[in-house]
């Protein structure tokens, strides 16, 4: 499906383009901010880890309700 849903198939959104995260979405971002898509996704990381700190009650066991 993608790169968030723990299929491992990271080139297919499985239907839902404007949801689901693909290799091709992070390409497009990488390529647009000048980076290779290994710095981007470690960015992507790195972003994570840092927001969290500020934001730990984003990040709780309970999924968030898509919109």
């Amino acid at each position: 499906m993608c790169l968030n849903c723990g299929c491992m198939r990271a080139h297919d959104d499985m239907g839902k383009p404007d949801i689901n995260i693909t290799y091709e979405d992070v390409k497009r971002a990488a390529a647009a901010n000048d980076m290779t898509v290994e710095a981007t996704l470690a960015m992507i990381t790195k972003t994570a880890e840092h927001d969290r700190r500020d934001h730990p009650g984003e990040y709780a066991a309970t999924p968030p309700v898509a919109s």
